[in-house]
């Protein structure tokens, strides 16, 4: 039996193009790692309580980069411990850094097939010369064997261009990266001399005062967003140590860009598309935030999904809240604009959100017959209850039937608008919701007394004689308001009727189903009619015989409740409409018989 125990061999060629592949966004990410592990340098030397200015240096000439820090440099023992051994934390002591050396000199691979590394370390120990190679081999010299003159404590790295990755080497795409990457940087970033950031976030500083501070935070806003913010919320979180700004966006974004945001860690950038730290539904901000203890991911193009992150999205989320608690109470009209500018977001994201729904809808205005009101204003005028109708026609009916200072009725016809409102009753049980439907309406149409009914009866039964054929039921009621003399209610028949004739003879199975449904609801009317005891016309049509004059009558009222309801009108009811029009123009032209039969609708 033979037993042996040895070590993984690492490809490393293979390594890299994994890495290039699956793991990095792209080449340019070299940049990235270069500065990466000049700021975990930079916070090295700074925890030894030296004294330096730190800073970070690009040169480019002819294909050939090199990067200079002024950090706490190497030693020979740091060399094996973090370059040389892929993967090796680089935590030094109590101080824990985002890059891992090796993982982050391997991106540099990606554009060269050898990279120089020169360091002299703040400790004391001698000078070095590192030279890797992408087939995995490496060469280390130290002290008088690597030739190196005394110089300044740091490192410096030099990387040739591949031939197939020579533009990665340009010296404006290499400005445009760092400047990029290292915008938040609270020390100089600079190429060949030239500055490419300016030193710090704008909103973290409070050496010129308050009123500086803002505006060079606007500034930077209208930056970003390519044009002044409406405002911005500061954050500041316990969980994380998040700090930065949220942007109030002066346009409406479409739910499907929400989520966009700019993410740092340690003042380095780590994604433009962070959709983690910021809460889902903070839609009309673009925050840009600097954690100071979030872990980034293996790729460090997003953050871990981990507690810590959960937590600080918390106090981001609390705290714009805040804000528009703040802003409801101080300064209305400017919540009224937000509001105004987000409408529709807002609603739809209400509508699938119950914190979202919560905290926003008590200030969304909603129409209604009393006006464009909240959802507070409403309840106070319909003592708890808020009915809608989600029926364009029916609301159109539904206003002209609500008592002024009565129960208001919601248009809740637009997008959300009733999934809103349900939703709210669901969360709200002392809050009654209520879909009114045709069927409620009519119930609060007083019926005719006895004694109405009988002086009626004429009137009745020639309304129902000459409205039947025209598949109507006929109601005589009282209602406010007055000036109404009908109103008409579709019922399930009329729509039946309606796509019956859109299939045409011709319609096979499906005009067989329709045709049954039709004699199964055979029992009730495609339109209900009320005529309006309580109008000057229908009381004075109530005292004519039954006759043409009579019947013409009615049928024009009827044709006026449908319009009002705007209701379409079917072949039969034009043709009523017409033979009206034609008899009004036949009597202000003097027509001999202006009560002649109207026409036969059998």
């Amino acid at each position: 039996m033979l037993r042996m125990t040895r070590s993984f061999a690492v490809d490393l060629r293979g390594l890299i193009d994994l890495l290039s592949e699956h793991l990095y966004a792209g080449p340019e990410v070299y940049v990235r790692e270069l500065m990466q592990n000049g700021v975990d340098a930079i916070r090295a030397r700074t925890d030894l309580g030296d004294a330096f200015s730190p800073a970070l240096t690009f040169d480019v000439q002819e294909g050939r980069l090199t990067f200079t820090d002024n950090g706490v440099g190497l030693s020979p023992d740091d060399i094996h411990t973090f370059l040389a051994t892929i993967g090796r934390s680089s935590k030094r002591g109590s101080v824990e850094f985002i890059g891992q050396f090796g993982i982050g000199l391997l991106a540099c691979f990606l554009v060269s097939e050898e990279i120089e590394l020169v360091s002299r370390s703040a400790r004391g120990t001698p000078p070095v010369r590192w030279v890797g190679r992408a087939d995995g081999s490496y060469t280390l010299l130290t002290g008088e064997d690597a030739g190196l003159p005394d110089g300044p404590v740091g490192t410096q790295i030099t990387l040739r261009a591949r031939p197939d990755r020579a533009a990665f080497l340009l010296p404006d795409r290499v400005a445009a990266w760092a400047a990029e990457y290292g915008a938040l940087l609270p020390y100089p970033v600079t190429l060949g001399g030239a500055p490419l950031n300016a030193t710090g976030a704008p909103w973290l500083d409070h050496s010129r005062g308050e009123e500086a501070r803002r505006a060079a935070t606007l500034a930077y806003g209208e930056a970003l967003l390519n044009a002044p913010p409406l405002d911005f919320v500061d954050v500041n979180t316990h969980a994380g140590a998040v700090r930065g700004v949220a942007f109030i966006l002066p346009w409406t974004p479409s739910l499907d860009a929400r989520g966009h945001h700019r993410v740092y860690v340690r003042h380095m950038l780590l994604s433009e598309q962070e959709e983690q730290l910021t809460p889902r539904w903070a839609f009309f901000v673009k925050t840009v935030l600097d954690a100071g203890t979030l872990r980034p991911n293996a790729a460090r193009d997003a953050l871990r999904d981990d507690a810590d992150l959960h937590a600080a999205r918390e106090e981001i989320a609390g705290t714009l809240r805040d804000w528009l608690l703040r802003l409801a109470r101080e300064q209305p009209g400017r919540l009224r604009e937000l509001i105004t500018l987000h409408y529709l977001s807002i609603k739809a994201l209400a509508a699938e959100d119950d914190d979202f729904l919560t905290l926003f809808l008590p200030w969304l205005p909603f129409e209604s017959s009393a006006g464009r009101q909240t959802l507070p204003e409403l309840l106070e005028r319909s003592d708890g209850e808020l009915r809608f109708v989600a029926d364009l026609n029916l609301y159109r009916q539904a206003a002209q039937l609500a008592a002024p200072g009565g129960p208001p009725v919601i248009h809740a016809v637009y997008t959300y608008d009733h999934t809103l409102l349900e939703r709210y009753g669901a969360l709200n049980p002392q809050v009654r919701v209520t879909r009114l439907s045709a069927a409620d309406l009519v119930q609060d149409l007083a019926p005719p007394t006895p004694a109405e009914r009988r002086a009626t009866a004429t009137l009745l039964a020639a309304a129902q004689d000459t409205l039947a054929p025209l598949d109507a039921g006929v109601r005589l009621s009282r209602f406010e308001p007055a000036a109404l003399c009908a109103m008409a209610f579709p019922g399930a028949q009329r729509d039946l009727h309606r796509t019956r004739q859109a299939v045409g003879p011709s319609g096979g199975l499906w005009a067989d189903l329709l045709d049954d449904l039709r004699d199964v609801s055979a029992d009730t009317y495609a339109m209900d009619v009320h005529f309006n005891l309580n109008h000057p016309l229908v009381q004075r049509a109530a005292h004519l015989p039954d006759g043409p004059l009579l019947r013409r009558v009615l049928g024009m009222l009827y044709v006026q409740a449908l319009l009002l309801g705007h209701h379409p009108l079917t072949a039969r009811e034009l043709e009523l409409l017409n033979g009206g029009l034609l008899d009004l123009i036949g009597a202000a032209l003097g027509d001999p018989d202006p009560s002649r039969p109207a026409p036969h609708l059998n």
